[in-house]
């Protein structure tokens, strides 16, 4: 795990002898310290990409603010319930649906933690609010290094544990840690299944983006026996053309989609110029996976093996 560590460290919160978690803890996120005072009670949620750990950490009910409607069947039933009062902060869409919150939306909700990917909002003007962000480390603007080696699950535990540390839960973190890795050590012996790409298809099925060896992609289609053929790269994510796709020849076409449906994603991925080039397309060997069972890493991306290995069951 020494080489899958995320680009957030803490230092450890001392606890009493009740087991409550001593403030303040300074974090290192996206090459910036974060230093949280208190135990943030009022979040704010740009994107809802750290909803899985913060549902395991029991810090749902601690959010005052969402800039994103939730995905159905994802979370558990009491998520939906605890953030059905909520009203959807106003944002700008990015053209691969994440958001880009206003200064004065942030500021009206009273956080006193705000979760967004770095590009989403200004951190700067956060901290001159007293306001400190937390940035998963998917979302940094500049990953470092770390960030640049090939994902393992151990970037779940990472992170787990360092957003654990920031919520002064940190018992809870390594609760989940150890029920991530017992999910993974019931997924049963994977069978070599060949080669996969992940790509998300964008701008009418225009832009075709795979997944690199940095993303998460990789040890789930790992756990479930498909070789990332971008393994080989070094971002997480790019925009690629059809025929170095089709020359690296993916068994599986595995696409990623955040709103609509499977079949919806399919069918605007196969009007994308030259995928008839694909064999996994001439050989209907193509599957669509919501995006949240990837990346970034969470709880979901631990379950995302299981239901990888359901589609490609069905294949047959």
């Amino acid at each position: 795990m020494s080489g899958c560590a995320a680009s957030s460290s803490a230092t450890e919160p001392t606890t009493s002898p009740n087991g409550a978690a001593h403030f303040p803890v300074t974090i290192e996120n996206c090459g910036t310290p974060v230093t949280i005072t208190a135990a943030p009670r009022r979040i704010v949620l740009v994107n809802n990409d750290e909803l899985p750990k913060l549902q395991a950490l029991r810090a749902v009910d601690r959010i005052v603010g969402i800039t994103a409607p939730l995905a159905p069947d994802l979370y558990a039933k009491q998520t939906y319930r605890d953030l059905a009062h909520l009203h959807v902060l106003s944002t700008k869409q990015t053209s691969t649906g994440g958001s880009v919150v206003s200064q004065e939306s942030l500021l009206g909700a009273k956080p006193d933690l705000v979760i967004a990917p770095a590009n989403a909002v200004d951190r700067d003007a956060l901290q001159a609010a007293g306001i400190p962000l937390y940035t998963p480390s998917a979302y940094c603007t500049d990953p470092g290094p770390e960030l640049s080696r090939t994902a393992t699950f151990g970037r779940v535990w990472s992170e787990l544990r360092t957003l654990g540390t920031v919520l002064g839960q940190r018992a809870l973190a390594e609760d989940a840690v150890q029920a991530g890795r017992a999910t993974l050590s019931k997924q049963s012996a994977a069978t070599d299944r060949g080669t996969a790409a992940a790509l998300y298809v964008s701008s009418g099925g225009g832009v075709l983006s795979p997944y690199g060896g940095p993303s998460m992609v990789t040890p789930v289609f790992r756990a479930v026996g498909l070789h990332n053929v971008y393994a080989d790269s070094k971002q997480r994510v790019f925009d690629a053309n059809v025929e170095d796709i089709i020359s690296r020849d993916p068994s599986t076409i595995v696409l990623l989609y955040s709103s609509g449906t499977a079949q919806d994603t399919i069918d605007s991925f196969r009007t994308a110029p030259g995928v008839s080039g694909l064999s996994a397309v001439r050989h209907h060997r193509v599957v669509a996976l919501r995006f949240p069972f990837t990346d970034p890493p969470s709880t979901l991306s631990v379950a995302g093996p299981a239901e990888l290995a359901r589609q490609l069951d069905a294949l047959g």
